[in-house]
């Protein structure tokens, strides 16, 4: 499954799970075992009786039916510690944290690194405070980045 249709998920799960308090950050597929592996949100964390009241919601739409090719397994999921950053929001929410991001194509003679996230403009310009300088690229050419969980062995 692409990207673009994973996305779509995202909008029409997003748009679901709302008035419940929830928003859906993330969506994998697993192509070999059929899975939809779907990562939701609130701003007051998320535990396993919400991962269980959102399934329960999104399991009575048959319109995510819809959306996915045949039969599938839904998963509901925490983003956990090292949560995905996919929107201005999330980027917003989390400046001054350790980020890994991986664009899209090469922007200053880079595709992936690590670092602090300093700031999102009004522009949507991302600015990471990398080991190599200051790197700053557009929201819309990030291809996956997530929150980096300092777990006692790296040094910041």
């Amino acid at each position: 499954m692409d990207r673009s249709k994973l996305d779509e998920i995202i909008a029409f799960v997003s748009k679901a799970l709302h008035p419940a308090g929830y928003e859906c950050i993330e969506a994998e597929w697993e192509s070999s075992t059929k899975i939809l592996r779907l990562f939701i949100d609130n701003p007051n964390g998320i535990t396993l009786d919400h991962c269980v009241a959102a399934s329960h919601i999104l399991t009575s739409l048959k319109e995510l039916d819809d959306l996915i090719p045949g039969t599938y397994v839904l998963e509901v999921s925490s983003p956990g510690l090292e949560r995905p950053l996919r929107s201005r929001s999330h980027f917003e929410r989390h400046i001054g944290e350790l980020i890994q991001v991986r664009l899209a194509s090469k922007i200053s003679d880079r595709r992936k690194g690590i670092g602090k996230l300093v700031s999102v403009s009004s522009s949507e310009e991302v600015v990471v405070e990398t080991a190599q300088g200051a790197w700053s690229f557009p929201l819309d050419q990030v291809h996956r980045a997530s929150l980096v969980y300092n777990w006692g062995t790296q040094k910041n």
